[in-house]
């Protein structure tokens, strides 16, 4: 009988595919595998080995557990636990919210622990929200695909909090808007085969009312904690991947006024906190600054969160709390936002210095998770682009190719990069970064027309080499087909492509129809980049050692 069931055991794999990861079924390890296959998924190999966030369970998280445990005992009569019931059947809410547990009545707890302890709701309630089992799902998901992007929020100890204490409603609307989030930066709405499925699988705009309902039940405006903090940060995410781009504004101007009530801003925050403590606070400070940088040039709105010299550096505990990505995300938006703000006599030399610094993308190239590696790489030169514009404004520009950073034929070198750059990504590692990433694309390809428009001798049909006119059709169909495409960015690009005379005919072609079994690692089920051999192949580069920063202060010290 041993025999007979050794010889017919399954075969495994060390490193399953992200879809049967996120499912926790086994893989075969092929590529594609035989499920994803038979399901007519897309299988991809983008999670990288090792889980992000804290290695192992908390000593909360165990506490947590038990408290749990302890409290299932005492009410074992009960034909289902709180956190695990659905709605029956027959229940009208059923349609809606396939899986929801009721809020119980408020327990004389002790509050949690996790550096400044959020506020605690002791009214009694009694409304239905969405389960734990649901919930943790999206929570998974969030901490496999979107911890690397945002790197403020560890979601076993927010499972965890959710178990242990269902009357949190700061708790239970922090987590809704990171589902929130979730769905709609990765497009699990409208992705077939997605990776929450059956039961499980709700909507991103049921995941962004509960949040909605949960902050005014707990009245977030008055009682500002982290908490209510980075609810505001993801439901901001949440409107800006679905386009509501005022309200996106509004909520990310919110999360910034909570952190400087709570006072993230100053440091005798970070007095007395454990080093663990200060970097989670670090971390979220500093993705409020790059994300209001980048809203803030994006969308033409002023930036209230300033740079503080005095605050502690953000450093790479080794705990895989953070990554050197996030590290050299951080200090690229302060060599931005260091520039931007010189004095006029100093801005040319300033320029010159941050053109210099962001060329260098030896770092960034060698990172081994695609996602941040497409951040990174994609965001050096947006903001390469951005500070050609501002160069425009502060300094004398050139039709030389001397000081190729002053000069009108730039936004052409920048657009050559990105579309090299392209070739080495797939599909979906870039539009996971969701409108923002659409919109640096658009900057670049913009800036281009634009250069175009103002000089007859750069729209020159060239028949032997890559020109211009090339380049700017290539990053148009990237954004024809980016995320089903985006009728005001197609549009705007359109109208400058017929002034031009591109809109007829097409130019040598850098985007090309790709067979299936050229679809392997590119951009998957449509067009594809392909590398012009003028194009610098960097995996052709001898291996490099790059050497990231450790830590880094807000003085743009490093």
């Amino acid at each position: 009988m041993v025999s007979k069931m050794s010889k017919t055991s399954r075969k495994g794999t060390r490193r399953a595919c992200d879809p049967c990861s996120v499912r926790k079924v086994r893989c075969d390890g092929n590529q594609p595998c035989s499920r994803c296959e038979a399901a007519s998924w897309e299988c991809t190999y983008l999670k990288t080995h090792g889980k992000s966030g804290p290695k192992g369970p908390r000593r909360t998280t165990e506490a947590a557990i038990r408290r749990l445990q302890e409290r299932s005992k005492s009410t074992h009569g009960e034909a289902r636990s709180h956190s695990d019931a659905s709605l029956d059947a027959a229940s009208p809410l059923t349609a809606e919210f396939p899986y929801m547990d009721p809020f119980l009545p408020a327990e004389n707890i002790k509050a949690w622990t996790n550096g400044k302890n959020p506020h605690f709701s002791t009214t009694p309630i009694r409304l239905r929200r969405l389960s734990v089992s649901c919930i943790s799902q999206y929570l998974e998901i969030y901490q496999a695909r979107g911890y690397g992007i945002w790197p403020v929020v560890d979601a076993e100890a927010l499972t965890a909090r959710l178990l242990t204490h269902p009357d949190d409603l700061e708790a239970y609307s922090l987590a809704t808007a990171i589902c929130a989030a979730i769905v709609s930066q990765f497009s699990f709405d409208a992705e077939p085969g997605s990776p929450v499925e059956g039961h499980y699988r709700v909507s991103a705009r049921v995941f962004d009312n509960e949040a909605k309902k949960a902050r005014r039940e707990s009245d977030h405006m008055e009682n500002v904690s982290i908490f209510s903090l980075l609810g505001s940060f993801f439901l901001h995410v949440y409107s800006a991947n679905v386009g509501r781009m005022n309200v996106s504004t509004i909520l990310l101007s919110e999360a910034i006024t909570k952190a400087h009530i709570v006072g993230l801003h100053k440091i005798t925050y970070y007095q007395g906190m454990t080093p663990e403590q200060t970097q989670h606070a670090l971390r979220i400070y500093w993705l409020l600054f790059i994300t209001e940088r980048a809203h803030s040039l994006q969308h033409d709105v002023p930036t209230t969160l300033k740079r503080s010299p005095d605050l502690p550096p953000l450093e790479n505990l080794n705990d895989g709390t953070v990554t050197p990505a996030y590290v050299q995300l951080c200090r690229l938006f302060s060599i931005l936002d260091v520039t931007i703000t010189v004095q006029p006599g100093t801005a040319r030399n300033a320029l010159a210095l941050a053109q210099q610094q962001l060329s260098c993308d030896e770092a960034s190239l060698s990172l081994e998770d695609e996602l941040q590696r497409a951040d990174i790489i994609m965001t050096q030169q947006w903001m390469r682009i951005f500070l050609w514009q501002h160069a425009l404004n502060v300094t004398k520009m050139s039709s030389e190719h001397q000081n190729e950073e002053f000069s009108f034929a730039f936004p052409a070198k920048v657009a050559q990069t990105v579309l090299s750059n392209l070739s080495s990504l797939s599909r979906q590692s870039i539009e996971a970064h969701g409108p923002g990433m659409e919109s640096k694309l658009f900057d670049v390809a913009n800036s281009l027309a634009d250069v175009m428009m103002i000089m007859p001798s750069m729209n020159q049909e060239s028949h032997f080499t890559i020109g211009p006119r090339d380049l700017l059709h290539s990053l148009s169909q990237v954004l024809a087909g980016f995320r089903g495409g985006n009728p005001a960015v197609i549009g705007i690009l359109q109208q400058k492509l017929e002034t031009l005379g591109l809109s007829q005919g097409s130019p040598q072609r850098l985007l090309e129809i790709s067979s299936p079994e050229e679809e392997q690692e590119e951009w998957h089920t449509t067009r594809v980049v392909s590398t012009p051999s003028s194009f610098p192949r960097f995996s052709a580069r001898g291996p490099q050692s790059p050497t990231f920063p450790t830590c880094m202060s807000m003085d743009g010290n490093y």
